[in-house]
C-alpha cells in the first residue's frame, strides 16, 4: 500500500549513503550562474528532453524541436492517464480533509464516486478499471494516514539552468521529497529526471532537495500494481544530468539530424516519421 509511513520508511536506507556521500556544492541547483550548472545555452528544454533515452540517438528530441507532430501512443496515453488520476486522488483526499472529514468519511466518498470522478479525466471506467483501482488504492491509503502529498503537478522555473520555465514536478511531500510517477518497466534514466527536478528546485527555492521517490504503475489485468523505489539524489546522478543536458544542447547548437535509432520502442511517438 502507498502509505506515508510506506513511502518515507523506504527513505531510511538512504540517511547513510548521503553521510558518506554528501552533495558536492557545485552541484547544488543554487549555484546555476557557474559552471558546471551554468549552461552553453538557454533553450528551454525539458527535464524528459534531457534525462529520457527511449531513443538512443535523441532523434525524438530533434524532430519534436523541429515542430514534427508524433502519435499518441497507447503507452504515452495510459502514461498521461496515470499521471492524471495521482493528481486527481491526492487533490481530492486534500480536499476532503480539509473540510473537516475524517479518514474513512473521505474514503467512502471518493470511492463511491470514482468512476464518475474519473470519466472526467477521460477515463473509461468499463475499459480501464485498473486506473480506477489506481485512484481506489491511492485514495485508501493516504485517507487512512490522513494524508496526502502536499503539491501535486508543482510548478517550478528551471531556465537559470537551461531548462524550461514551466517544469511540472509531479508531486512534492514534506521533507524535501520528490516524487515521479512512471507507467512501465524501472530504467536507469528515470533517476535523472529526479536529479533535474531536484536541480531545478534548488535553483528556484534556494533550499536542498537530496531524495526521490519513483512510484511506478502497470496494468496488471485489470488491477493497479503499484511499487516504489527510494533514491538519493547524489552528485554522481546530478552529475551525469548535466552532461546529458550539455550533450543535447549541442546536439540542438549543431543543428544536425541524429540518425535513426537501432530499435524503437512501442512507446515512441515518433516510430511512423523514422519509419
Amino acid at each position: 500500500m502507498v502509505s506515508r509511513w510506506a513511502l518515507f520508511r523506504s527513505l531510511r536506507s538512504l540517511h547513510r549513503l548521503r553521510e558518506q556521500d554528501p552533495v558536492e556544492e557545485e552541484l547544488r541547483g543554487w549555484n546555476w550562474d557557474r559552471p558546471p550548472l551554468r549552461p552553453r545555452a538557454y533553450l528551454g528544454l525539458g527535464v524528459s528532453e534531457v534525462a529520457y533515452r527511449y531513443c538512443e540517438t535523441r532523434r525524438d528530441v530533434h524532430l519534436r524541436r523541429m515542430g514534427v507532430s508524433g502519435e499518441r501512443t497507447q503507452p504515452l496515453v495510459d502514461g498521461s492517464l496515470v499521471h492524471a488520476v495521482l493528481e486527481a486522488a491526492a487533490s481530492d483526499v486534500r480536499r476532503e480533509l480539509a473540510l473537516g472529514a475524517s479518514g474513512w468519511e473521505a474514503y467512502e466518498r471518493l470511492s463511491a464516486g470514482a468512476a464518475e470522478r474519473l470519466s472526467k479525466l477521460g477515463v473509461d471506467a468499463g475499459r480501464q478499471p485498473w486506473l480506477v483501482d489506481l485512484y481506489k488504492r491511492l485514495a485508501l491509503a493516504w485517507c487512512a494516514d490522513e494524508w496526502a502529498p502536499a503539491f501535486t503537478e508543482y510548478r517550478v522555473d528551471g531556465w537559470p539552468l537551461g531548462l524550461s520555465r514551466n517544469l511540472k514536478v509531479d508531486a512534492l511531500a514534506e521533507g524535501g521529497v520528490v516524487i515521479e510517477a512512471k507507467y512501465g518497466r524501472p530504467q536507469h534514466f528515470h533517476k535523472l529526471a529526479l536529479a533535474g527536478y531536484a536541480l531545478a528546485l534548488e535553483a528556484h527555492l534556494e533550499v536542498p532537495f537530496e531524495y526521490g521517490i519513483l512510484l511506478y504503475v502497470s496494468n496488471g489485468s485489470g488491477r493497479a500494481s503499484v511499487s516504489w523505489e527510494p533514491v538519493y539524489v547524489s552528485t554522481a546522478l546530478r552529475r551525469e544530468f548535466v552532461e546529458e543536458r550539455d550533450a543535447v544542447i549541442d546536439l540542438l547548437l549543431s543543428g544536425r539530424e541524429p540518425p535513426k535509432a537501432a530499435s524503437c520502442p512501442e512507446s515512441c511517438p515518433f516510430r511512423g516519421v523514422c519509419g
